[in-house]
């Protein structure tokens, strides 16, 4: 019996000591080059095996053998002196060692880059391929800083790829799956730091960026990422985080929590000055199982104004909020507000999809909408071009408001067209409308271009693959209808397509060419002459109210001719053409329009003054000619155009500008002869 107890203790002896020394040589560290420098039982302890000052690269390789079973958590990863670009520090499974998982549950997180720089946290064995292999784990379900990577207290240049993260936290208050945290005393804040290539599944927030106003962080880049299954936001910018690129995510639920306020991208950042880029993204299925009537669902929202003097640019997202989220208050794919700081936004080719049966909200309210603009910032500047928006949302409480898009707030500078709206229901005869500007619904586009100023605006449905696939199908691919405008830094779509640099699509998806139409144009400008300039050149529906059809700016060769594209004209219909031109009398062609044949068509003002509709032109040069002097563009040349005039050549104002009749970079006499003359003839538009 002795010999059997004394064999057992021998046995146990050497399965613990076994399981002791199990991560032994589980982790190498390696120089630059791969060669091998020592042996670690884990990675904390590689790590700090490296210099405190480090003249090379260095790489931390996890073996098959790895476990974690011998890791303090959470794993910290401290500042090296001497690292740069070239001077980093890779983390990475070893090649071959695909499918390792770092886990632990743990309320101060799993890894944290504590100061350090130049950090490259590698999910690919070997740092080969494209698929996130590395599973970094942090399985407690509460904790306010029980986040599974973070970057603290002035963490830079470090680097998170290919990594598949995952955190348990969805339905707790506080922490994130991989945030850029807090620096306390370090001002560079942790900047100029890279998330990309991931699976970041869970967490309260997915990716969050929270600086502070004395250390901000800045110039961080979020992109390229799955971001699944968390809470409260998928992309958080929290407090001080500025310079940041979020781009070509995919951001969605599959499962949600009781949270009231569930956004894809949320922007709560004031700090002052500075941009933020949100591109390319696609948003779709925002879920919460909250039942309170104050749910909020939102694909990109800004909870306050931006800071003052910063820019949010908004483009090419792919934005699809189809679940019915029961009685939910609002359901908004882009909304943007703020109350204090002069910012500017920048809303262009979007796709935003709303869908779902809604089963609550308050009558007389706006429940849903793809855009909307609630800021009331009078120093605001907001553009909102080339955006498609599709409503089919439906039902709630008699007398909710769905739309298309929602202008709720006209203070500011507002330069909003090209834009598309649709909401299904406005054909059910129920209270969908494709837009409401300053609380008002319009389902009549005269009506709404009166309001608004958006002359190219267009109400109409858009086909897609799917209610989630935001990519045009069928009769819109080609649709004249969805032709938008270029816009400068705008040259590819969602996918990197190459984007028309004359007629793009409106949304975020570039599809085929569309056919054209050209008019080839003869004008003079009365006192230009022979100096040219740029017009505005539209085309207008023959028959009353003359709607717009659209437009297009040409800029006159020397001999005043141009040759100006349209998507929209139809061959055999009759156009009138219509010139604008910054100080002259707004000209139409001759009375019941002119007609494109084989998509072609000529059209020669300077002829004859019978050309202009009411021989509205005057004979210069033996050409007829558009009238001068109409500076404020009021359709009549009058003693307020002869004010401003005199106003500015009294004060020598020189360059180009709307008081320079003749071009000459100078306002002087000359000028003031001419719209003297013209003010004495009572010159004015002629008009059908």
């Amino acid at each position: 019996m002795k010999n059997i107890t004394f064999l057992l203790a021998l046995v146990a002896i050497f399965s613990l000591s076994s399981f002791a020394n199990s991560q032994t040589n589980s982790v190498e560290l390696q120089d630059g080059g791969g060669t091998l420098i020592s042996q670690h039982a884990s990675i904390e302890e590689a790590y700090n095996a490296i210099p405190a000052t480090i003249t090379q690269a260095y790489i931390i390789e996890i073996l098959s053998s790895y476990a974690g079973t011998s890791e303090l958590f959470p794993i910290s990863l401290t500042i090296r002196s001497g690292s740069s670009s070239v001077n980093t520090i890779t983390i990475r499974p070893d090649a071959g060692n695909t499918g390792e998982v770092i886990s632990s549950s743990n309320s101060a997180g799993i890894i944290i880059m504590d100061d350090a720089d130049y950090i490259i946290l590698d999910g690919r064995p070997g740092g080969i391929g494209t698929v996130p292999d590395l599973e970094i784990r942090n399985t407690i379900t509460s904790g306010t800083n029980a986040n599974t990577i973070s970057m603290i207290n002035g963490a830079t240049h470090c680097i998170v790829r290919y990594v598949k993260s995952y955190n348990a936290t969805a339905g707790s208050t506080g922490p994130k799956n991989i945030t850029f945290k807090t620096s306390v005393s370090n001002p560079s804040g942790n900047s100029n730091n890279l998330v990309e290539e991931c699976l970041v599944s869970g967490g309260r927030t997915g990716v969050c960026s929270e600086g502070t106003t004395a250390n901000p962080n800045v110039n961080n880049v979020v992109r390229n990422n799955t971001i699944v299954d968390w809470g409260f936001n998928g992309i958080w910018f929290l407090n001080a985080s500025g310079g940041m690129i979020v781009e070509g995510n995919t951001i969605y639920n599959t499962v949600g929590v009781s949270i009231t306020n569930p956004s894809g991208i949320n922007i709560q950042s004031t700090y002052d000055g500075y941009s933020l880029i949100i591109r390319n993204n696609k948003i779709t299925n925002v879920i919460s199982t909250s039942t309170s009537t104050s749910l909020v669902i939102r694909g990109i929202n800004t909870v306050t104004a931006p800071g003052t003097g910063s820019r949010l640019e908004i483009y090419n997202n792919f934005i699809a909020l189809n679940e019915n989220n029961n009685n939910c208050a609002n359901t908004f794919g882009i909304y943007t507000t703020g109350t204090l700081e002069s910012h500017t936004v920048d809303i262009y080719n979007n796709t935003v999809v709303i869908g779902g049966t809604q089963t609550g909200g308050i009558a007389g309210n706006l429940i849903s909408a793809c855009i909307v603009k609630q800021s009331s910032v009078a120093g605001v500047v907001y553009n909102q071009r080339n955006n498609v928006c599709v409503n089919n949302r439906t039902g709630g409480t008699p007398g909710v408001i769905h739309a298309g898009c929602a202008i709720n707030g006209i203070e500011g500078t507002l330069n909003i067209d090209y834009n598309s709206y649709y909401a299904s229901g406005s054909s059910e005869g129920t209270n969908s409308y494709p837009v409401s500007w300053d609380s008002t619904e319009y389902d009549d586009i005269s009506a709404y271009i009166g309001v608004s100023g958006e002359d190219n605006v267009r109400f109409k449905n858009t086909n897609f693959v799917s209610s989630t696939d935001l990519h045009i199908s069928g009769a819109s691919i080609g649709d004249p209808d969805l032709s938008g405008r270029p816009i400068t830094g705008i040259t590819t779509d969602i996918d990197g397509d190459t984007r028309s640099t004359s007629f793009p699509y409106r949304g975020a998806d570039e599809s085929t060419a569309f056919t054209l139409s050209t008019l080839n144009l003869t004008v003079n400008l009365e006192a230009y002459s022979p100096v040219q300039d740029t017009v505005t050149v539209s085309l207008r529906s023959s028959t009353s109210p003359y709607g717009l059809v659209e437009m297009s700016k040409a800029y006159l060769s020397p001999s005043g001719t141009a040759t100006v594209n349209f998507a929209k004209a139809v061959n055999g219909v009759n156009y009138y053409v219509v010139i604008n031109h910054r100080n002259s009398i707004e000209t139409w062609s001759k009375a019941g329009g002119e007609v494109f044949t084989a998509g072609t068509l000529s059209y020669n003002f300077t002829t004859s003054a019978s050309q202009a509709f009411g021989n509205n032109m005057v004979l210069v040069g033996g050409e007829y000619s558009f009238f001068t002097g109409d500076s404020n563009q009021d359709g009549t040349v009058d003693a307020a155009d002869l004010s401003l005039i005199d106003n500015d050549a009294f004060n020598f104002i020189s360059g180009y500008v709307v008081t320079d009749l003749n071009g000459d970079q100078s306002v002087d006499g000359t000028d003031l002869s001419f719209c003297d003359n013209n003010a004495a003839n009572f010159v004015g538009v002629v008009r059908p």
